[in-house]
């Protein structure tokens, strides 16, 4: 048995890199373009096509008010023009992107241990619970991904109690300030850090 293969674990196909699941798919996807068998069908051949990374993103407490709590700090836009710009942004990228919001710390745990092993990254911004939670820290820290953590207003110019932020602890990058167009800038950097 190879020593980098788990007890139980079936050995690659034949002719696969590795033992990745993703590199499985992609070898599969090859061999049945090269198929002779005109019984082939598309189905069959999207079936077996490798599937994008997956990018989640989530949003704390308040980000549901976007463009109506204090647009002087936030801007106008609304959340759902944050979630349709990072889902174009993912798109031109060829990522998959999964958006998240909620105003509960333990849903938002729930949420990245729910990424683990299906998304490829997390992009967040914790809202409040950026400088209070050591248990969103602690998800995170459990999450094997990329992590980018985004603010939309720069919190370094704002009252002392939000300039420390437990996530930035395992970002992989912070992004603040540059209203939401920094959510698209955290997708182009996680189009880099993952692909």
């Amino acid at each position: 048995m190879a020593p980098d293969r788990r007890v139980g674990e079936k050995p690659p196909p034949e002719g696969a890199v590795g033992g990745c699941p993703a590199c499985h798919r992609a070898d599969r996807f090859k061999r049945l373009q090269k198929s002779e068998n005109p019984a082939m069908h598309e189905e069959t051949l999207r079936k077996a096509r490798p599937m994008p990374h997956l990018i989640t993103v989530m949003n704390g407490p308040n980000l549901n008010l976007l463009g109506q709590r204090e647009p002087e700090i936030y801007g106008s836009e609304t959340l759902a023009d944050v979630e349709a710009l990072c889902m174009a942004k993912a798109k031109a990228l060829g990522l998959a992107c999964a958006c998240h919001q909620s105003n509960h710390e333990g849903a938002l745990i729930d949420r990245i241990h729910a990424a683990r092993g299906v998304s490829a990254g997390i992009i967040i911004n914790p809202g409040a619970f950026t400088h209070t939670s050591v248990a969103i820290l602690d998800a995170l820290n459990a999450f094997e991904g990329a992590v980018i953590e985004v603010h939309i207003s720069n919190i370094h110019r704002r009252e002392a109690f939000r300039h420390h932020s437990y996530v930035s602890g395992r970002a992989d990058g912070v992004i603040c300030g540059f209203g939401v167009q920094g959510y698209g800038m955290a997708m182009e950097r996680m189009g880099v850090l993952v692909g």
